[in-house]
């Protein structure tokens, strides 16, 4: 059964992963500056956290399931293909587009 979240709640989920995705670029080039990839010990939290996002924008955010899908490929294709990391970059623009699609599709807080 899918949990119906309120359009505050969402935008609650949403800020929450914000704050992760851009404590992860932190922490990453805090502990592994010579990096371009993400952290190893944040692959958990980052793979979490944009199956999160994918569903809640594709599931709970009307008109927002373009942003699920931008996510989904770009989590996809930001992979190193020598260490199979996600990189860096490929973590900003996820932050960017969740910014983006919050300040579209959500009410401000």
């Amino acid at each position: 059964m899918r949990q119906e979240f309120t359009p505050d709640q969402i935008t609650m989920l949403v800020h929450r992963a914000e704050r992760e995705l851009q404590r992860m670029l932190a922490d990453s080039a805090r502990n592994e500056p010579w990096s371009d990839n993400i952290a190893k010990s944040s692959h958990p939290a980052l793979h979490e956290n944009v199956v999160s996002l994918i569903k809640l924008f594709r599931d709970q955010v009307p008109g927002a399931s373009d942003a699920a899908t931008r996510i989904a490929r770009e989590y996809a294709k930001g992979v190193d293909a020598r260490s199979g990391a996600p990189t860096l970059a490929c973590v900003r623009t996820i932050s960017t587009i969740v910014t983006d699609t919050r300040e579209r599709h959500l009410p401000p807080t």
